[in-house]
């Protein structure tokens, strides 16, 4: 019943830019896909929405004869998802044409588990020779360059993976448009820091600071440049017994990408060093100060992919990723770590080929991901030694139909 009250509740509201339409010059673009999947893995591993947003794989579980219980097969021999949305627009105000989008995504199939997932929501105005105001839910600034995947994870974790509320403004700097400048206040929602208590943005929230991105393309050619900064500020505890007193723990993110399109060709990089990424599904995070009231230090890590894809209707693609734990600055308490993965995670690296066929509006898609992970033991500053190497192969096929 709840599934069908928000579907109704969709519809109804999607009529009501249908009948503004009529009356205030707004036009709608409906957009979405139904999609049909089925994966196999080989070890039991992270992942959300009933597994096809697959992550990484789980640490090993050793029985009393050092048998791993994770490795095992296992996958979803069917499954079903659909996304659908609308992209409005609207007549010029301040100058600038107008637009807003919307777009849910349902998938899941248990009765303990039905996911309606909010996706974006945003008030564009769009200047044609200066840029582009938004304000709502989209993607992270650091997420506008993404990999083509079958897997909807889209290269996560090495990618960044959120979509959050932002205040975004993006700007050239020459008349031909060639360098691009982006500065954004943006807010944690869906996609948030772990910590103390979980994951929740009451971290980001209680801060009362939003994070702070700036960030500059380069359109050269074929050839598109990119690098950005995000600060964060987050409070992980609020001391009661001391007149609310809040601890603060600051961060920063550094990211450099790169494109380049020609014919059928396209090659894609990204790399991101920086603290406390949790937020950008990224396997890092902090941990409380060893030895301190209550003092925190950010966990740094490198995150880092790479992919060529070639071909027109029929395109093969080859994906690789590199994540690596360098700790804290600082000794830390090791039973107050807060990181994706636990803080046990020392590396990772993924290699994953795909391939996909594309049919009128449906793609046929094939992919391939080999993902190994370095589990170990946590040391004093938040690094791990002793490491061992839990390893995944997950297959993935895919039909989907865009419209």
């Amino acid at each position: 019943m709840k599934i069908k009250n928000v579907v109704l509740q969709a519809l109804a509201f999607g009529l009501l830019p249908m009948g503004a339409s009529a009356q205030k010059q707004v036009s709608i673009d409906w957009f979405g896909f139904v999609a049909a999947q089925s994966f196999f893995n080989t070890h039991e591993s992270a992942s959300v929405a009933e597994g096809f947003l697959y992550l990484y794989p789980t640490d090993r579980n050793l029985d009393k004869d050092g048998h791993d219980l994770n490795e095992k097969s296992y996958g979803s021999e069917f499954g079903t998802m659909a996304r659908i949305g609308f992209n409005l627009h609207g007549p010029e105000i301040f100058g600038a044409s107008s637009r807003a989008k919307a777009e849910i995504e349902f998938s899941g199939h248990s009765q303990t588990e039905n996911h309606i997932l909010y996706r974006h929501a945003f008030i564009a105005l769009d200047w044609e020779k200066d840029g582009t105001l938004l304000l709502g839910q989209t993607w992270h600034p650091m997420n506008d360059l993404y990999p083509s995947t079958v897997g909807i994870a889209l290269g996560s974790p090495f990618n960044p993976l959120n979509r959050s509320p932002q205040f975004r403004g993006d700007g050239f700097l020459d008349k031909n448009q060639k360098v691009k400048l982006t500065v954004a206040a943006i807010f944690q929602a869906m996609n948030t820091s772990t910590g103390p208590v979980g994951k929740t943005n009451e971290y980001n929230r209680n801060s009362m600071q939003p994070m702070v991105y700036a960030g500059m393309d380069f359109y050269l050619g074929d050839l598109k440049l990119g690098a950005g900064l995000e600060y964060q500020d987050i409070v992980p505890f609020i001391d009661a017994a001391d007149n609310n007193k809040k601890y603060h723990l600051t961060g920063f993110t550094g990211m450099f990408q790169a494109q380049y399109a020609k014919d059928k060709l396209s090659v894609k990089a990204k790399a991101l060093y920086g603290e406390n990424m949790s937020h950008l599904g990224i396997c890092s995070g902090f941990g409380k100060v060893a030895g301190d009231d209550r003092e925190y230090a950010p966990l740094a890590a490198l995150s880092s992919w790479a992919q060529v894809q070639y071909g027109g209707k029929l395109k093969g693609g080859l994906f690789g990723g590199y994540m690596k734990n360098f700790g804290a600055s600082k000794n830390l308490d090791i039973n107050e770590i807060y990181a994706v993965g636990g803080g046990s995670i020392d590396s990772m690296w993924r290699v994953s080929p795909n391939i996909m066929y594309t049919v009128g509006n449906m793609v046929l898609g094939c992919e391939f991901e080999f993902t190994s992970v370095a589990y170990g033991d946590i040391e004093a500053k938040g690094t791990v030694t002793n490491t061992h190497n839990v390893n995944n192969l997950r297959s993935l096929l895919s039909v989907m139909y865009n419209f």
